[in-house]
């Protein structure tokens, strides 16, 4: 890891309470050790939920942290935990990084699982989604969700392959009609329709939720990732209900590069179980997120250099 001598937020996702998928305290502790080896100052971070529960609120996620072993006390560093303040990166979007991981270096641990609207929830979800404000939050979900522009011819690819099932045909207009109320704004429907009869409201959420990773990165002084393919369920850590995972666990992947460290992760779990079992179990591809990922972090600069 690049860090010596410096202060280090450690950004993760700190689990539910009924859904223990995720990182172990005992396992983060390790790195907490490591890191006051080399000389640092490190801390815990993660940001506040936008949907209802207790990690909405800054109290409430220090409870469920403190269930899950991430205490002060055990951890031998502060528990911190973001609500609001935040530094702006522009893009397609207003991204608010969350202000405490600005101009400091962040190791970021992630738990790797599946996800309805990404396929697979691994680092660049870390940081696309955990190191925003609620606000920003919001607006990668909402700025993802279809919007009919003309075409249809009723096939049905769109029904098919939203990842929870509230798109429905409208037979009289023909033309499909998604519930946006329901709609959480992953913006499959507008990748498989093959009349390109649905496009996102902004851009797809792979789109957005990269160009936000990279937003929380070009804020940090350095970084490194560490995946842990372990405890992979079909559902994100966010759930709160008891997760069995779906495949065996395969290993710890670790690197300076995000997007290397996510194709690999994504190459071994196809290499261990012979299919994209993600894909096929959320019928979303993150191969799409990967896509993305490679035009957002390896365009130059307007300063003419690699942006990784």
């Amino acid at each position: 890891m690049p860090f010596e001598n410096e202060v280090v937020a450690v950004k993760l996702h700190m689990g539910e309470p009924r859904n223990k998928n995720h990182l172990r305290a005992e396992d983060v502790k390790k790195f907490i050790d490591l890191l006051k080896r080399m000389g640092c100052k490190p801390f815990l971070f993660d940001t506040t939920v936008s949907y209802p529960g207790k990690r909405n609120s800054v109290k409430g996620y220090l409870e469920v942290a403190a269930l899950n072993g991430f205490t002060e006390d055990f951890m031998n560093c502060p528990v911190v935990i973001g609500d609001g303040e935040h530094e702006v990166v522009k893009g397609k979007l207003k991204y608010q990084v969350a202000k405490k991981l600005c101009g400091i270096s962040v190791l970021v641990l992630t738990h790797v699982k599946g996800h309805p609207c990404s396929g697979i929830g691994a680092a660049i979800k870390n940081l696309g989604m955990g190191a925003m404000t609620k606000k920003t939050k919001s607006e990668i979900h909402g700025g993802g969700k279809p919007v009919y522009v003309g075409g249809c011819v009723l096939c049905g690819a769109c029904v098919a392959n939203c990842p929870i099932g509230v798109i429905k045909l409208d037979e009289k207009m023909r033309r499909p009609k998604p519930s946006l109320a329901e709609c959480q704004g992953c913006s499959n429907c507008t990748i498989v329709c093959p009349q390109k009869a649905l496009k996102p409201r902004i851009a797809t959420f792979d789109f957005l939720l990269v160009e936000a990773a990279k937003a929380a990165i070009l804020k940090f002084r350095k970084t490194y990732f560490v995946n842990f393919l372990k405890r992979m369920a079909k559902l994100c850590d966010c759930f709160d209900e008891p997760l069995e995972p779906v495949i065996p666990d395969i290993g710890i992947l670790a690197g300076s590069d995000i997007l290397a460290v996510e194709k690999a992760t994504h190459d071994l779990i196809i290499k261990r179980e012979g299919r994209d079992v993600f894909k096929e179990l959320n019928k979303k591809s993150f191969a799409e997120q990967l896509k993305a990922a490679e035009e957002v972090f390896r365009k130059p600069s307007s300063k003419g250099r690699d942006t990784r």
